[in-house]
């Protein structure tokens, strides 16, 4: 039997009418979010442009071959919005001096508040891209009181009004705090003998052992922590190397006072030893050093590559015993032959004789003696010298001995006026007769495994007569 389906007739006209409705209040939703988008994407940059970023803190640890973990304390100044905001997704170009030199890439949003100022901490990854330019940051970081980091790229902001976050660019320079040369203060500068190596069939040399104790100031707005094991090249200010030091273990360098240990061996190229021994000879005169310090190597791949090469400065205090300057000649004992010196005296002769020299070795290394020249200066006037070209016997000093006199006759010749000379005996002949010269010395030595010719000069040398 067939069936009757029934007749759905004609659409309502109320029907008919609420259609277009519904999508007119869609499209016309749309577009309002959209606009609504627009404006809070527009409100969003003009939030950044606006904004006011204070580095205080910018710490790497965690270091890894071309980068690093970055933790940074920051302060924010953003105008007053109304509504909590945060970003999200933050990846940041570090630039320095307009070019990129490394990425830094957040891993948790960052919460702003609602405007006004609002500390944050940054945790993330830091990576090198360019490491020549990373290289000319750290330079100038290690040595500048302060500089300018660049921080470009796009940011995400979140806002509850919207369900998805906001776009906005990030173009801003940030000025830091430099370490300023870490204001380098050595405390403690030493040498000793070292312990002897072993080479078959041939003596084993004796490289002198260099201990150095540092405080290192760190003003900066960077934290690094581990540096790692350093290794330095220390010089002279003109740029004469004479030692290489490695610190004890792995240096970290917060903000604010450090202590390193240092040690090594003196080492000086055979090409700069006759430039060495005045510098030598200034360190013993009690002469403040120009030096500086230069990053050779790290344990760290970071560093190594971020640090090599760059200097830092630091002064040297010259060797003082008893707040005076160091020593080497205390006494002089004159060996005259009476009969000669006045047959040479009445025929305005120089005089010669012989001496025995006292010595002390302000030191804390085993001396050789191989060559003496010194002359002889009294109230200010040149009247002799000592002249020996070479040593027969080599005259040995162990570290740190006092007034030592060697069994060595030395000759002197006095080449003063008559007036002088005699005025000189005179008060020498008295019973416990002194009298007191300034000598300017040429030593030629040697101290671990190598040899020194130094300058030296010393006030208020004991003469006396041998008896």
């Amino acid at each position: 039997m067939p069936v009757r389906t029934a007749s759905r007739g004609p659409t309502p006209r109320w029907a008919a009418r609420r259609r277009p409705r519904a999508r007119h209040v869609f499209i016309g939703s749309f577009i309002c979010l959209a606009l609504v988008t627009i404006a809070f994407r527009m409100t969003a940059q003009q939030l950044v442009n606006a904004s006011e970023i204070t580095i205080e803190r910018f710490a790497l640890t965690r270091p890894m071959g071309d980068g690093a973990e970055a933790s940074i304390d920051a302060k924010l100044v953003l105008p007053r919005i109304g509504f909590g905001a945060a970003l999200r997704g933050t990846e940041l170009v570090l630039n320095y001096r307009d070019q990129p030199c490394g990425r830094l890439t957040a891993r948790e949003p960052i919460l702003l508040g609602d405007g006004g100022e609002a500390r944050f901490q940054l945790h993330g990854a830091l990576s090198v891209t360019e490491f020549g330019v990373f290289k000319q940051l750290a330079g100038e970081l290690l040595v500048a009181p302060n500089l300018t980091l660049g921080l470009r790229g796009g940011l995400t902001l979140g806002v509850p009004p919207l369900p998805l976050p906001v776009g906005a660019v990030l173009e801003r320079e940030v000025a830091m705090k430099g370490a300023s040369g870490l204001d380098v203060r050595i405390v403690h500068f030493s040498f000793r003998d070292g312990q002897p190596r072993e080479f078959p069939g041939r003596p084993s040399p004796l490289p002198l052992v260099l201990e150095i104790h540092v405080e290192v100031n760190n003003p900066s707005s960077f934290d690094f922590s581990p540096l790692g094991q350093l290794q330095l090249g220390i010089a002279s200010a003109s740029g004469l190397r004479f030692a290489m030091v490695r610190t004890d273990s792995n240096v970290d360098l917060p903000p604010g006072m450090s202590n390193l240990s240092l040690s090594g061996e003196l080492a000086v190229a055979d090409e700069d030893l006759e430039r060495f021994g005045p510098l030598l000879g200034d360190y013993i005169q009690g002469q403040e050093i120009p030096l500086q310090s230069i990053f050779l190597s790290s344990t760290e791949p970071l560093y190594h590559k971020a640090l090599g090469g760059i200097p830092i400065t630091a002064a040297l205090p010259g060797l003082l015993t008893n707040n005076q300057p160091a020593r080497i000649f205390e006494r002089v004992k004159l060996d005259i032959n009476a009969f000669e010196d006045a047959y040479s005296l009445a025929r305005r002769r120089d005089l010669h004789d012989y001496c025995y020299i006292e010595g002390t070795n302000p030191l804390n290394v085993s001396l050789t003696f191989y060559k003496i020249e010194v002359d002889i200066f009294y109230d200010g006037e040149w009247i002799g010298d000592v002249h020996v070209p070479w040593l027969d016997t080599p005259i040995n000093m162990s570290a740190y001995q006092q007034r030592y006199t060697p069994p060595v006759r030395f000759p002197v010749r006095l080449s003063a006026s008559t007036t002088t000379v005699l005025s000189m005996f005179e008060r020498l002949m008295l019973p416990n007769g002194l009298i007191y010269v300034d000598v300017a010395v040429n030593l030629t030595f040697s101290a671990g495994n190598q040899v020194y010719t130094m300058p030296h000069y010393d006030t208020g040398v004991e003469v006396s007569l041998h008896l």
